[in-house]
């Protein structure tokens, strides 16, 4: 019995020896006015600069180094059909890396909700550049002038929609970048206690 104590307040100690505490991610306007903070156990959705994205729970922050608990959920063939199978992997990635941060409540679970955000702003651009094409084709096989019938303000009125679809999205791309509308700042733990 004394052994199996002794062990148990050994491998306690050991624990809290070792044990350290993780940095955290703070994300800050421009004035310094905080918008959110990262830390594990949280959650994180976003995209790195090379295009990969990120959503998982934070299961550490050390060294400069965010280290994410992704799943991945798919349909899996096996013998007898298929089956949903998981798939949970854990990556370290610079805190640098991430060009991205998805932190309003537009986003959930890294995907934004709705047509408008996603879908409209693409129907716009395909809509207005496919309307200018098709009606300068008809125009040039018809031997029409354009000219005739107010086809240049039709589409002038085209094109305006096709920019408008082209700011519209670029203006959401840019909104959570960042460096654009805020600023990513490291907080170490061992820095702040010292502060303290």
């Amino acid at each position: 019995m004394k052994k199996t104590i002794l062990l148990i307040t050994v491998l306690f100690c050991s624990l809290l020896t070792f044990s350290q505490q993780s940095d955290f991610i703070v994300l800050k306007k421009w004035n310094n006015r905080t918008i959110k903070t990262f830390y594990p156990g949280a959650f994180i959705s976003g995209q790195t600069h090379r295009g990969f994205n990120i959503n998982g729970f934070i299961t550490a922050i050390r060294n400069d180094s965010i280290y994410i608990r992704q799943e991945e959920r798919q349909l899996m063939g096996t013998e007898f059909g298929v089956e949903l199978d998981t798939l949970v992997y854990t990556i370290g990635i610079d805190y640098r890396e991430i060009s991205r941060f998805n932190y309003t409540k537009k986003y959930k679970w890294g995907g934004k909700r709705g047509f408008v955000q996603v879908a409209l702003p693409k129907l716009m651009m395909i809509g207005g550049v496919g309307f200018i094409i098709l009606e300068t084709v008809n125009t040039i096989y018809r031997k029409e002038s354009f000219n005739d019938d107010g086809k240049l303000a039709t589409l002038g009125i085209a094109a305006g929609v096709a920019v408008a679809g082209y700011l519209w999205e670029h203006m959401q791309e840019n909104r959570n970048k960042a460096g654009g509308r805020f600023k990513v700042v490291y907080v170490k733990v061992n820095e702040l206690k010292k502060a303290f």
